[in-house]
């Protein structure tokens, strides 16, 4: 499993998890509890590590994304958008991954699962982020 295709899996739990208003820990808990299981261990960690960083840094993640978001509050975007902007903030904020290439996947899936402006939204609010964190 690719870190493409682990990220696109987190993705999906972080939005079960954001529809059933349940935290991530137990959603990705129960998923890797599933018998159809079809991740390697590179994928599995990637997950865990990654549902596990942004438990822990929620309240950070969360008070970047409120100060990055102009017009709307959180509360009001969609679940899509919520989940990816969650991921990819964690991920610009406490990962060392390029954040060309962060903003690129999350764009992708916004294209692959959102609406039809999600992905332009989804790429000026990670944009903002980046700019205030350098």
């Amino acid at each position: 499993m690719s870190r493409r295709e682990a990220r696109e899996e987190l993705f999906k739990l972080v939005f079960e998890a954001e529809v059933n208003e349940t935290p991530i820990e137990t959603v990705v808990e129960d998923y890797m509890g599933r018998e159809e299981l079809k991740v390697n261990e590179n994928g599995k960690t990637f997950i865990t590590t990654y549902a596990k960083g942004l438990g822990e840094n929620q309240d950070e993640v969360m008070a970047v994304l409120n100060n990055n978001i102009e017009g709307w509050s959180f509360e009001r975007i969609g679940n899509i958008e919520k989940a990816l902007l969650k991921i990819s903030t964690y991920e610009i904020l406490f990962q060392d991954t390029p954040a060309e290439i962060v903003i690129n996947e999350a764009v992708e899936l916004a294209k692959k699962y959102g609406d039809e402006k999600s992905y332009e939204f989804i790429n000026g609010v990670l944009a903002k982020v980046v700019a205030k964190k350098n």
